[in-house]
Order: structure tokens, then C-alpha cells, then sequence
């Protein structure tokens, strides 16, 4: 039988991946899921809220994600509707990431748990889409700081705009939604080879 030998940058890998993939972190859940990565961890860094926070994560926050009722989210999430802030996921998971994580574990979805707290999430939704001239606009503002607008690019790191763009200017094209930008270059083309200008 293999045993891994556990280090220190091997635990905090293992700590980190759990992290982001919305995985409990809580000291019960490590003692039945990993007692090998839980016993490594508390014997190199002391303890496991050593462990965590070596890490560069907020112990605090993990406990109180994981110790969070599905009264306690949904009061958390009316306490933010009432002060007018935005609920959308996005905005959400950047500004209120244990609320989020704990929602997801609770609710399996973010828009369940605002549904359970008396809001339409599909308006909530809506108000994330763009108009078409914030689409322009900001089609524009990537070409201005000479960003590739190639449509792989466009998926990888700008992906909202794509889906916008296609969406409500191309009819389904990105190749047509940037020109009505008045984009004209073919960026089919290898780099040194477009030309096009870039302007409405």
C-alpha cells in the first residue's frame, strides 16, 4: 500500500485546491475526509488553523462559512438586499466569498438561496446584461488598449462581453458585432498580418 509522504507545500497544495474548489476546510471535515492531510498538517504547522492560515487564508471566514445555518444565509443575503447592494453571484463570490461558499453548500446554488429569501434571482440576473451601446462601448475601450479581440481570446478572458456581444450586436457572430464597433480588422489572421481600423 502507497503512503505520500505529506510536506509543507504539499499540505497548503491540498488546503488551496479544497479552497477553490468550494470544498469544506473545517477541522471535522478534514479529520474524516483527509485524517492523513489533517495529522501532517497538525504536526508540521502546529495546529490546522496554523495550517490554513499558512495558507494566506482567513480562518476565521472558513469557520464561519461552515458554521452558517440556511436561516442565518438568508438573513445575511435580506441584510444586503435592504442596504441596496448588488446580488448578483459575481459580485457576490468578490466581495462576500464565505456567504457564497456557505450558500452553495447549504442551497447547491447561489440563485436558490436568494429565491429562498424572497427575491426573483431571474431580474437579478437581467440587470447583469448589457445594453447595446455598453457592449460598444466597451468593445471598444479592449480595441483602444490594443487587447486581441480574437474570438479565443474573447472566450478565455473576456467571455461576458463575448456572449453580449454575439448575443445582442452579431446575431450570433462576433465577427459582426465587431464591426458594427466599426472594427474592421480580420482577426483570423495571424497578428502581423491584420489590418483594419478601429473606430464608430
Amino acid at each position: 500500500m502507497f503512503i505520500k509522504k505529506w510536506h509543507d507545500s504539499a499540505i497548503i497544495e491540498h488546503i488551496l485546491s479544497s479552497y477553490h474548489g468550494r470544498k469544506p476546510l473545517n477541522y471535522s471535515y478534514y479529520v474524516t475526509a483527509f485524517p492523513d492531510v489533517h495529522a501532517a498538517a497538525a504536526r508540521i504547522f502546529g495546529s490546522w488553523k496554523d495550517a490554513i492560515e499558512a495558507s494566506g487564508l482567513n480562518y476565521d471566514e472558513i469557520r464561519k462559512y461552515q458554521t452558517w445555518s440556511s436561516e442565518k444565509i438568508i438573513e445575511e443575503i435580506k441584510k444586503l438586499r435592504k442596504a441596496k447592494k448588488p446580488l448578483n453571484s459575481i459580485y457576490i463570490q468578490n466581495h462576500h466569498k464565505p456567504l457564497y461558499m456557505a450558500t452553495v453548500k447549504r442551497f447547491k446554488s447561489w440563485g436558490k438561496a436568494v429565491h429562498a429569501a424572497g427575491c426573483d434571482y431571474k431580474k437579478i440576473r437581467l440587470r447583469q446584461l448589457l445594453s447595446k451601446a455598453e457592449i460598444k462601448e466597451q468593445i471598444l475601450k479592449l480595441h483602444a488598449r490594443k487587447i486581441d479581440l480574437a474570438y479565443p481570446n474573447m472566450r478565455t478572458k473576456y467571455s461576458k462581453v463575448l456572449a453580449n456581444a454575439m448575443k445582442k450586436l452579431g446575431g450570433g457572430s462576433w465577427a459582426k458585432a465587431r464591426k458594427k464597433c466599426g472594427i474592421t480588422t480580420n482577426y483570423r489572421l495571424p497578428k502581423h498580418k491584420r489590418i483594419g481600423k478601429g473606430q464608430c
